[in-house]
């Protein structure tokens, strides 16, 4: 059976009401690598990553570019945890809610129950951002749950998606399979996610990160800058 639930609200209440608190964000420096994605046109997006958090192989398709990193000692097989950044050129000036909509429904597809906080939209440097928090008791093609927090950030030559995915044991509604630290730390870390266009006044790029946006080709990707030790 394939259903969608409105979680009750002392599950999931008060860690999204400490997202809300964290919406305002400020340009975090990485503790680990750092991911920098490419719109086009001078339009990027940046993340700051976990330290040690490794890459898996980048995938690009015509639709989109994606990139994941694991924690130490996860593999492809056998992960708990993924940080994954993709770009949508497709929804350049789209529309956050309706992205983050069909994300959801994707959910109700594939989950046996699925729930998903409302969006919360916002303005980030100019730019439109929403963000939700998905559940899923049971993926129907893994017997696994899922707890999957998504950022999304509408610029004018694509969209960029930071999300933190849990994979856990099949769990029960009204269960909260992931501890509040880790989901604190899930928040911190995809609220990193920030974008601007070295082009735009209106979307300006912080002098610091120039050094390393005049390095880019300005072609759509995802490009990974190594932490300094």
């Amino acid at each position: 059976m394939k259903d969608e639930i409105k979680w009750p609200k002392s599950v999931f209440a008060g860690l999204f009401l400490f997202a809300v608190g964290l919406m305002p964000i400020s340009k975090v420096q990485a503790a680990g690598d750092s991911v920098i994605a490419q719109g086009g046109n001078g339009e990027v997006f940046f993340a700051a990553l976990p330290d040690q958090w490794q890459a898996l192989p980048r995938n690009t398709q015509a639709q989109s570019t994606t990139a994941e990193w694991l924690p130490p000692g996860q593999d492809v097989n056998n992960w708990k945890d993924m940080i994954t950044v993709q770009v949508f050129p497709g929804w350049a000036d789209g529309d956050v809610t309706s992205f983050l909509d069909e994300l959801a429904a994707i959910y109700k597809q594939n989950c046996e129950v699925s729930g998903a906080t409302p969006p919360l939209k916002d303005q980030v440097n100019g730019f439109p951002t929403g963000f939700r928090l998905i559940n899923c008791t049971r993926d129907l093609t893994r017997n696994t749950g899922e707890v999957a927090l998504f950022r999304a950030t509408v610029g004018q030559n694509a969209l960029y998606l930071i999300q933190h995915v849990f994979r856990v044991p099949e769990f029960e509604i009204g269960a909260q399979p992931v501890t509040n630290e880790a989901m604190k730390q899930a928040f911190e870390g995809i609220r990193t996610g920030w974008a601007c266009n070295k082009n735009s006044k209106k979307h300006p790029c912080p002098p610091s990160w120039q050094s390393s946006l005049s390095k880019l080709d300005g072609k759509p990707s995802v490009v990974v800058i190594k932490a300094q030790n």
